[in-house]
């Protein structure tokens, strides 16, 4: 008797992630986990606070690139072991495939390389992040329902609370430091 749940093979086969893909995935995911692992042993350790070293901001960022660096390394290995390196013809991007992806990138590039450290407190500077983001990613669904000045102030209302709320909690309860 089969099990209602499994996928068939036909459609299995059609979906299945190659071994290249994996393996550029992998080296992704381990260079990310890699930059949080520097980016948390270089925060500031409170030492003038006297705080206790299993407190200290960066130890769970840390411990969380650790384990993203790992688990990067086994995508990457296991994609070499089914032949991610073999030559293999290459098929094109499709960017308008991906244009979210790009938009999404370009978004998080600004924040860091526009909206911070140039003045603006950082509360300001996730607001303004947080706001644009949620208004260009519903301005379709809002245009259609033709609500485009309600969205924009959803947008700009949230992007304010989310903005107070993540300053509020690194800054006061977490005692980071914010830019």
């Amino acid at each position: 008797m089969a099990q209602p749940d499994m996928v068939p093979a036909a459609i299995e086969s059609e979906t299945k992630v190659s071994p290249r893909s994996d393996f550029r995935s992998g080296l992704g995911w381990t260079a990310l986990g890699l930059a949080i692992v520097y980016g948390s042993w270089t925060m500031d350790r409170l030492a003038h606070l006297n705080v206790s070293p299993y407190t200290v901001p960066g130890l769970v960022p840390g411990v969380l690139g650790v384990c993203i660096a790992f688990m990067g390394a086994i995508l990457t290995f296991r994609a070499i072991s089914q032949g991610a390196l073999k030559a293999t013809p290459r098929g094109g991007i499709n960017f308008a495939e991906h244009a979210r992806l790009y938009v999404s990138l370009a978004f998080c590039l600004m924040f860091g390389l526009v909206l911070m450290g140039h003045g603006l407190p950082f509360w300001l500077a996730a607001a303004l992040y947080i706001s644009g983001f949620v208004a260009l990613f519903q301005w379709p669904e809002r245009q259609e329902k033709g609500q485009n000045l309600r969205g924009l102030l959803v947008a700009i209302g949230f992007g304010l609370i989310v903005g107070l709320v993540i300053h509020y909690v690194f800054e006061d309860l977490f005692l980071v430091r914010m830019p």
